[in-house]
């Protein structure tokens, strides 16, 4: 399994728009264009397949824990 299979199965078992992914994503200090979001999506045999760096998985899965539970309170 690669990020992008990854990606994909976040996105549709939280039933998440590509709104909603951009904002994560902004949330996650990587914000990206929403044309970009197809290729994030593809499978590694499309043609518009654009792979899924560890950079952008990890601030997609940071952006998504402040996205469910809030910002964290500085103390």
């Amino acid at each position: 399994m690669n990020n992008n299979d990854i990606f994909r199965r976040i996105r549709y078992a939280m039933n998440l728009n590509d709104n909603k992914i951009l904002k994560i994503l902004d949330m996650g200090g990587h914000p990206i264009k929403r044309e970009d979001i197809p290729g994030l999506m593809s499978k590694e045999e499309d043609e518009n397949y654009q792979e899924t760096s560890d950079e952008l998985l990890n601030a997609f899965l940071d952006g998504f824990i402040t996205f469910k539970r809030g910002a964290k309170d500085a103390k």
